[in-house]
């Protein structure tokens, strides 16, 4: 899966209260992701306003 898929499925699973867990987006990365494309996942959901938490409220 390329880093805008993985944006755009952590975007979607965001809704609609603008928060994504760190279980769900893990689960977004495939094995070896490397740390610059979490980089820019984390980036680009921070940018979006989306939060990231432990637990949904």
């Amino acid at each position: 899966m390329t880093v805008a898929e993985i944006i755009r499925r952590a975007i979607a699973l965001s809704e609609p209260d603008g928060e994504i867990t760190f279980e769900e987006l893990n689960g977004l990365f495939g094995p070896g992701r490397p740390p610059e494309d979490v980089e820019d996942v984390f980036i680009a959901l921070r940018d979006a306003g989306i939060r990231l938490v432990e637990q949904r409220s």
